[in-house]
């Protein structure tokens, strides 16, 4: 029901690390998404939350039976007055905010991708509202008070005795950059305070400790606090990983895991010809896991894939892979997650064939017929040391290069170019001729 960013393993600590408290008041400063609060519900603790933020504070609010106090600015009415019906000073207040945080920010942002998102809500509002405030309506979360505080104030009201649950802003002006749209948008009687910066929150995480009982979890590793580990949390390849320390804990690590199936096709291999034609084969998440693992550079982070799909030659051999997924702001464009060909063969520059594959109307089709849009560009980011990529050089356009904050490389570098502009037999043909040439190896 709540929107939240802490995974599904660190509420399963929090309800462990909470069972060896005594029951009674639990405080839980920074409450953000009332994760912990959901966590903690059903075990007999009352609690006490507090937080700064409209959003957090329009659900704490609506929790404790308090008006919410958010109101329309009269500068939005123009393009925002379709709203002012459904803010009722309760829960259907906090449903228009909890829809707000998922349009409001193109809101007056040009572009065709912003209109059609802003378009889309006002159209199916009064069936989106309702429905939000019927799931808000079955919350089984039951607070005994809720404070709008800022956290460095409000720690120092609570029993130095009582147990203190939180897990504070995992950068610093987290929140006002969350919530910025709803800000812009909303009045309220907004409480005054100095953001966090990185340094207030390992500050906060030291209040939080002078006690018996308390769990914090931070994406900021503390070595003031590593006799108090008692977790490390990495939900996903790409996710940063949390850091949990509590008074009192069993040890938990917990890492990614992905499906893994066994992908059974020939693959080229040295020694063989590429013939043609071409092919190309849907893979299913664990297949293309499984090759992904075992052919991409084990340096970048693999994410989902909305489709896979594999590169045969005539043979049926399997010479690659790629992975697309819709973008998300541009609605004629795919994205290419991932490419990578089958190694060791006797062609150095099989890769190329894979993108112009990826390129190709078949690749094409199955983009539209997946994604149900049309589509006419792809785009990709690559990963280099150097200030071009080799792989895609000749084949796409690039559009930006900057420095990354990836480890072990030093650019970012972004690729476009037009889909469907040739068919797999004119992507091998043109392959063969410039890049298709075999390694030439000589006997002793």
């Amino acid at each position: 029901m709540f929107q939240g960013t802490i995974p599904g393993p660190m509420r399963s600590i929090v309800r462990e690390t909470a069972g060896l408290w005594p029951r009674g008041p639990v405080y839980v400063p920074c409450c953000g998404n009332f994760t912990i609060e959901r966590s903690l519900a059903a075990m007999g603790f009352a609690l006490h939350s507090s937080d700064v933020s409209i959003y957090t504070s329009a659900v704490g609010r609506w929790l404790t039976r308090q008006p919410v106090g958010i109101r329309l600015r009269e500068e939005s009415r123009g393009d925002l007055g379709w709203l002012a019906a459904s803010l009722d000073d309760g829960v259907g207040t906090v449903a228009t905010l909890m829809l707000g945080t998922r349009f409001l920010a193109s809101v007056g942002r040009e572009g065709l991708w912003h209109e059609r998102v802003v378009r889309s809500y006002q159209e199916q509002w009064k069936a989106k509202h309702a429905e939000t405030v019927e799931r808000l309506s079955s919350s089984d979360v039951d607070l005994a008070s809720y404070e709008v505080e800022d956290v460095r104030s409000w720690l120092r009201k609570v029993p130095r005795d009582a147990p203190v649950c939180s897990f504070p802003p995992f950068y610093g002006g987290g929140y006002e950059k969350l919530y910025e749209p709803l800000d812009a948008h909303f009045a309220w009687d907004a409480p005054a305070y100095e953001p966090l910066s990185d340094g207030d929150v390992v500050d906060v995480l030291g209040a939080i400790t002078d006690r018996p009982y308390w769990l914090t979890a931070s994406n900021h590793d503390v070595p003031d606090l590593h006799r108090y580990l008692r977790g490390v949390v990495k939900a996903t390849p790409r996710a940063a990983p949390f850091y949990v320390y509590a008074s009192e804990a069993p040890t938990r690590i917990v890492g990614p895991r992905q499906p893994i199936d066994p992908v059974k096709v020939p693959r080229l291999r040295e020694g063989d010809t590429l013939v043609g034609p071409l092919r190309l084969s849907l893979l299913k998440p664990g297949q293309f896991n499984a090759l992904r693992s075992r052919y991409l550079n084990p340096r970048i982070a693999p994410g989902a894939a909305n489709l896979a799909v594999a590169v045969r030659d005539g043979g049926g051999r399997l010479l690659g892979v790629f992975a697309m997924a819709p973008s998300a702001y541009t609605p004629d464009e795919a994205y290419v997650l991932s490419d990578f060909a089958v190694a060791p063969t006797d062609y150095p520059r099989l890769s190329k064939l894979v993108v112009l594959a990826a390129m190709s109307a078949e690749a094409q089709l199955l983009c539209q017929r997946a994604f149900s849009r049309r589509i006419r560009k792809v785009a990709t980011t690559a990963f280099s040391n150097k200030p071009v990529s080799m792989k895609y050089r000749g084949l796409l356009r690039l559009k930006s290069r900057a420095p990354t904050g990836e480890d072990g490389w030093k650019y970012q570098l972004q690729y476009h170019g037009p889909m469907g502009e040739h068919t797999l037999a004119e992507a091998l043909e043109k392959w063969a001729k410039l890049w298709g040439a075999p390694t030439t190896k000589t006997g002793v």
